[in-house]
């Protein structure tokens, strides 16, 4: 469910701002060559003014979070039973989650228990706190919280010091909205002196560029000029209007998201950091397990590894009740981590049952040929029309009384402004352009000659700032 947006805080990835404290933050990176602590150290400081210029009075929680799987890792790695290494983890697990449910659960489950008292008839004085959840905490959470389950696990051993351990807590670029890092990934990476010779330089470029292109043009226009205005007054729009910001929401959503992760993405590179994928053409997917194989990877391989995986056990026992229950929980837990409300739960649930089916008619399935080209199609096709109904009437609606609005208020033919079926056409198109087409346009505009690059990347760049002008905030913060 989409709350109503935060205002644009100061650093946001599109705001002048930012570009300024990047430009900074780079120079004075590159500056300190081959000091490697001194290195860290101002990308921490720089994270915490990143973080600080958000919610200042939330950066408590990050040096909590950071304090605590810090010694909570330590202490397992140092056990030596396994019921000492049980009780840090616990710690870990209680710590974490308990600060998480406070801030982002507390108000709605207070308000639901009091409204479940008050049909009861029962009288309560119950009352929510009005938490403002704070920005990115269910992003740094599972990230700390995969930290120590890999020491309990045998997996990791513990940073080498606090300094690497709350950078890779709090490095800025992924911190309010990932993607979700592993320590195993980012920790090492600090022991390599990192380069930037033109190709990685172009390649970061490439990667802010087009996520800026995602979110101005594509995320921040589909809203504008389609979803917006159809969703604030389903009366006044007919049915072909509707499906169009049905539709034209979940490229929105993707847009935004993507956008984000790819400019998070071409940031590290800058400072010598590889940060994982976030997405790989998700709307491609013929099933909806294989959807979030494609979408929001890092939060799927994380709850794969951390909820399916243990829930599955260690017997190799896969009775299809097993995994059903599996996959509903595991969804149930996606829904949830997203944001409170019924409306996320149901979006977990839902997604969660057609899973559970999919998994257990694969497991009767497995000696099947390969699906034909028309079978193939119409499971893309239910796929795609599951995935667009799912996101655009459990995430974009404030309420089931507008996700209901959405399917039920036709009017008698209102419009949109042309723009906004043109963006979802090229939307659609660029989303459905082969990985080839792709990878040679990157090839061709990143190898073109300095100065004719040089006058793309302006002309480009007066364009984005244009639009920067009417921009909103990033979805996903509210996460």
């Amino acid at each position: 469910m989409a709350p109503a947006p935060r205002p644009i805080p100061p650093l946001v990835f599109h705001s002048a701002t930012f570009v300024v404290f990047l430009i900074v933050a780079f120079a004075a990176f590159w500056a300190l060559a081959g000091k490697r602590d001194a290195r860290t150290a101002l990308l921490l400081v720089a994270s915490y003014v990143f973080y600080g210029a958000w919610e200042f009075w939330y950066l408590w929680l990050i040096v909590f979070s950071t304090l605590l799987d810090f010694t909570c890792g330590n202490r397992i790695h140092a056990a030596k039973s396994q019921g000492a290494k049980r009780a840090w983890l616990s710690v870990s697990l209680v710590g974490n989650l308990g600060v998480l449910g406070f801030f982002k659960y507390y108000d709605w489950g207070i308000e639901g228990l009091a409204t479940l008292l008050s049909s009861l008839g029962l009288a309560n004085n119950l009352h929510s706190l009005g938490i403002l959840v704070p920005v990115g905490i269910s992003f740094y959470t599972f990230q700390t919280l995969s930290y120590t389950l890999d020491i309990y696990r045998g997996q990791l051993k513990p940073a080498r010091n606090l300094l690497d351990f709350g950078m890779f807590v709090a490095f800025f670029p992924q911190l309010v909205a990932g993607p979700i890092v592993r320590a195993a990934e980012f920790i090492p990476q600090m022991d390599l002196e990192p380069r930037l010779d033109r190709a990685r330089f172009t390649d970061a470029i490439w990667r802010m560029g087009t996520g800026l292109v995602k979110k101005v043009v594509l995320a921040d226009g589909l809203g504008a000029f389609l979803v917006d205005p159809v969703y604030e007054a389903p009366g006044s729009f007919g049915a072909w209007m509707h499906a169009l910001a049905l539709l034209g929401f979940t490229f929105q959503i993707y847009y935004d998201f993507s956008g984000y992760s790819d400019i998070a993405i071409g940031v590290g590179k800058l400072f010598g950091f590889d940060l994982p994928e976030n997405f790989d053409g998700p709307f491609k997917s013929r099933s909806v397990s294989e959807f979030w194989r494609r979408w929001h990877m890092t939060l799927s391989f994380w709850v794969r590894d951390y909820v399916f995986f243990p829930l599955m056990g260690r017997t190799g026992i896969r009775s299809r009740v097993r995994i059903a229950f599996s996959v509903m929980t595991t969804m149930v837990v996606i829904g949830l981590w997203h944001g409170a409300s019924l409306l996320w739960l149901l979006y977990g649930a839902v997604q969660g049952v057609v899973m559970a089916i999919e998994q257990v008619v694969t497991v009767a399935r497995r000696r099947r040929r390969k699906a034909s080209g028309g079978l193939a199609l119409l499971q893309w096709a239910l796929t795609f029309l599951f995935t667009v109904l799912v996101s655009s009437l459990c995430v974009r609606p404030r309420s089931f009384e507008q996700a209901w609005a959405m399917l039920s208020e036709f009017g008698s033919g209102g419009a949109v402004s042309i723009w906004g079926p043109v963006t979802l056409a090229v939307g659609v198109a660029i989303h459905f352009l082969p990985k080839a087409t792709v990878e040679a346009t990157r090839r061709g505009l990143t190898n073109l000659p300095l100065p004719l690059a040089g006058v793309l990347l302006g002309l480009v760049a007066g364009w984005v700032a244009y639009l920067v002008i009417g921009a909103t905030p990033f979805i996903y913060f509210q996460f």
